[in-house]
């Protein structure tokens, strides 16, 4: 694109694109949009392009900002990133809906067994079905019996031999570890692969990971998203980029300019801090600017509507989030996180944890700035219990079903909420 507009490559613009494919390498490790399995939905596909993109996009605008002494174009900017989405995208979606008709005539399937006890219902067979475009086939299913038990791996290696078979799916309730030892070198001899299914539908959660400790495998039950490392690094990716284009855009001559107003206001310091409830419960500084008269009450008493506390600045500052803006600070320095459930005094984690069930549970991830809650309109006060229970609630939906454009949905509908002063 830039050599269609330019007609060479020239200073700076060579960094530039070194940059590029540099920032593409990385977004792609931590996003992973080529993790791409025979289950993966149109839908998840299309999140996991958009995640990329979107990382690869802050990545470089953050090195926009720094590099601030080149002043590299716009239009060039918005013609690569509307060419590479547009681009990536078509192909992607041209090539799932290429591979499912694929699969559907017949091409590119695997044939596979399914074991489980005799009197266990047959979950898998149903489902394959009705889904062709993920290519497998059930070529059988072996039932074994209970008196019939210590027999399993003869019964089915007499079942598959001389069949054509690719995988066996095999229920992690009737592991016997020395007959499974046995069953995968069968496997591996007749090139053959064994999966393990364990029906954990009755947990809550989003990701399996199997973890080595020493010789001994552990699965580990991922109960949030956040719980990955991978997305746990994107998150903190985006919250450092972000912070540091709000400091650098915005507080920069914002903040001296509130800071006057707070001063010349009332007596007290610029800035308030207090201790609130942070990620696994431990406590951080969180700061702000200061919106009411220095009292003693302030680490005990919640601010309330039309609270004499409140200065005529602070009154401003609250009404438009304003005073929330210093803890991007917090965000750069890990305490916190641009989107996710609010932080409380330590007073009120004690309260609540013990008048709301699974109240503690906010705490799995780093409290936020904005969060899906205060999206969604529930922000300041919390006068009734309902309302608290709603937050919560809200809270924990954000917990469990995070994803990287869900924050930048949130972000997106607390800017709207304070453009329009609701």
């Amino acid at each position: 694109m830039f050599y269609y507009k330019h007609g060479a490559f020239h200073p700076p613009f060579e960094s530039l694109l070194l940059y590029v494919n540099v920032a593409w390498i990385i977004a792609a490790a931590i996003t992973k949009p080529y993790d791409i399995k025979r289950s993966s939905s149109l839908f998840s596909i299309l999140i996991s392009v958009s995640s990329v993109l979107l990382m690869h996009m802050l990545l470089v605008f953050a090195f926009y900002v720094f590099q601030q002494q080149y002043r590299y174009s716009r239009e060039l900017l918005l013609m690569f990133y509307s060419g590479s989405f547009a681009a990536i995208m078509l192909y992607r979606v041209a090539f799932h809906l290429a591979i499912r008709q694929f699969r559907k005539k017949g091409f590119n399937y695997r044939n596979i067994v399914l074991v489980m006890h005799e009197e266990e219902e047959d979950m898998l067979s149903p489902f394959i079905g009705k889904r062709p475009e993920y290519g497998y086939h059930v070529k059988q299913v072996i039932r074994i019996p209970a008196s019939d038990r210590d027999r399993t791996n003869d019964i089915i290696r007499s079942k598959c031999e001389g069949q054509e078979i690719h995988e066996i799916f095999f229920p992690i309730s009737m592991v016997n570890y020395t007959s499974l030892a046995n069953l995968i070198h069968f496997a591996e001899e007749s090139l053959i692969r064994v999966r393990l299914v364990a029906d954990f539908r009755w947990i809550n959660f989003t990701d399996l990971e199997i973890e080595r400790i020493g010789d001994l495998p552990v699965i580990k039950l991922h109960t949030t998203p956040l719980d990955n490392w991978n997305n746990q690094l994107l998150k903190r990716i985006f919250d450092i980029v972000f912070s540091i284009l709000v400091i650098v855009g915005l507080l920069s001559w914002l903040m001296p300019l509130l800071a006057i107003a707070v001063k010349l206001d009332s007596r007290g310091p610029v800035f308030f801090r207090q201790k609130r409830t942070g990620r696994d419960n431990k406590s951080f500084w969180c700061y702000k600017l200061r919106t009411m008269y220095v009292n003693k009450e302030s680490d005990e008493k919640q601010a309330t509507r039309n609270d004499s506390r409140i200065t005529k600045v602070g009154s401003f500052l609250r009404n438009t989030s304003l005073d929330e803006l210093p803890q991007f600070f917090n965000v750069l320095l890990g305490d916190m996180s641009v989107v996710g459930p609010r932080p409380h005094m330590l007073k009120h984690t004690t309260e609540f944890s013990a008048e709301v069930d699974r109240f503690m549970e906010r705490h799995k991830i780093k409290p936020g700035i904005t969060g899906l809650a205060q999206s969604r309109g529930y922000r300041g006060e919390t006068d009734d219990f309902e309302k608290l229970k709603n937050r919560v609630k809200l809270d924990l939906f954000y917990v469990n079903n995070w994803t990287f454009l869900f924050d930048i949905k949130i972000i997106y509908d607390t800017i709207r909420m304070i453009l329009r002063g609701s």
